[in-house]
């Protein structure tokens, strides 16, 4: 869209050339119209295309459910769901387990049979399901690495690629001891089947960039002297898919000193690339990094000739869906409310380097410890992300919240702010 200033003798109007098309191709306006419009009346037409949010193909609002066999239970935490990929007649899921322990109990008092949180201690389970509500544990997939390794305290936030009739999982990983300070690296895993057996690639895949400087001896993470780069202190939350010959490798970045009081040049929570032209790298980071400076998870399937995102929790632009037709300059498309956590996705084109992505309408996340249910559990989520299934249904606004949610949100709320650990 074009805009020209101009001064009339009653004041300042816009002049606005309107360019802006329909989903069929057919312009919307062919003559440029002379209007005195408020700023939010100029993102109205040009942003959101005179378009409410029912009529925008990237708006969505979402439903939960339980499903059977991952639910919550004692003792055990299972948490972050990879993409969901269909071998068969099955569904498969990857996902961070812990074995039973006593519940979390932060850094400072951990062990190795006390974990610092539900996401320590961990090792990367797997299910299948036939029908995506019902699902069978079928026990480890990727076992943490052996003494001395660095990934022999924990591996966890897993993603499964599909590439050239061999499955990958990428995942978190972190060596003993586990404090604050430690560095989160992402590993990876190989096998012929999504039934394993897997094959432990013996280096990280990524790392994390360029230090900066810690301020004392104190395992405190907020403390430093310099920032480094964007993804100084963690590299984690592999997200994967093919694009352009090539696996693109989207991550969730920390710099060190994340909460710190020093004049900051990156967000506490960034999302980065790295492309390589094989499974195993060398996985090159994109010199636009971090191409976002909001959310939490990183989150993307490919849509249309373009890659999608979904940003929640984290930033200025938190609870959005985003979209760049480059895969690396992002652009809101819609503002969400409730979004999944940690959400996993079946996408089924995720991997097969399209032009024309469909998109997603269910997949699995996870509801995340409390203090009264101190383990996390996986349940599902159904939503119209799709560009070929339309579900009105997830078209609606003015959604109100019940009780239960509204009480569910303020414990979550209060535990935050209890600080007994910081968030990965």
């Amino acid at each position: 869209m074009n805009f020209r200033k101009y001064q009339s003798g009653i004041g300042l109007a816009v002049l606005i050339l309107v360019t802006a098309c329909h989903s069929n191709g057919k312009k919307k306006y062919t003559e440029e119209e002379h209007i005195n419009l408020s700023a939010s009346m100029k993102r109205y037409k040009t942003q959101w295309e005179d378009k409410e949010p029912r009529e925008n193909e990237f708006f969505t609002c979402f439903a939960y459910k339980k499903i059977n066999g991952l639910g919550y239970e004692e003792g055990i935490s299972r948490r972050d769901p990879s993409s969901i990929i269909k071998v068969g007649d099955k569904y498969y899921v990857y996902y961070t387990r812990s074995p039973k322990t006593p519940p979390p109990v932060g850094y400072k008092r951990a062990t190795d049979k006390l974990p610092a949180n539900t996401w320590d201690l961990c090792d990367i389970y797997y299910a299948t399901s036939t029908d995506g509500e019902t699902w069978e544990e079928q026990g480890v997939a990727v076992p943490r690495g052996p003494k001395g390794e660095f990934d022999d305290r924990s591996v966890f936030t897993p993603d499964i690629m599909v590439y050239k009739g061999k499955y990958y999982l990428y995942y978190q990983a972190v060596k003993a001891p586990y404090k604050q300070r430690t560095r989160n690296v992402i590993g990876m895993s190989w096998a012929d089947s999504p039934e394993g057996p897997w094959h432990r690639h013996p280096s990280p895949v990524l790392e994390p960039g360029e230090m900066g400087e810690w301020e004392g001896d104190e395992d405190d993470r907020r403390k430093i002297k310099s920032y480094g780069a964007f993804d100084s202190h963690k590299v984690h939350d592999p997200n994967l898919i093919v694009r352009d010959g090539k696996i693109w490798m989207y991550y969730k970045a920390h710099p060190m000193g994340v909460q710190s009081k020093l004049k900051k040049p990156y967000p506490d929570f960034s999302m980065g690339v790295a492309l390589s032209e094989t499974p195993e790298g060398p996985f090159e980071k994109h010199p636009l990094n971090p191409i976002s400076a909001s959310g939490h998870e990183a989150l993307v399937w490919p849509y249309k000739d373009g890659v999608a995102s979904l940003i929640t929790a984290n930033g200025p632009e938190k609870n959005t869906v985003q979209w760049a037709s480059d895969g690396l300059n992002f652009e809101v498309k819609a503002h969400i409310v409730l979004p999944p956590d940690a959400a996993g996705l079946y996408c089924p084109d995720k991997y097969d380097d399209i032009k024309n992505g469909r998109g997603f309408t269910w997949g699995l996340c996870h509801i995340a410890q409390r203090p009264d249910r101190p383990w996390a559990y996986l349940i599902g989520f159904e939503c119209d992300l799709s560009s070929v299934i339309d579900r009105p249904q997830y078209k609606k606004e003015n959604i109100r919240f019940d009780e239960y949610s509204r009480l569910n949100s303020n414990r979550s709320f209060n535990k935050n702010n209890q600080k007994t650990h910081p968030t990965r």
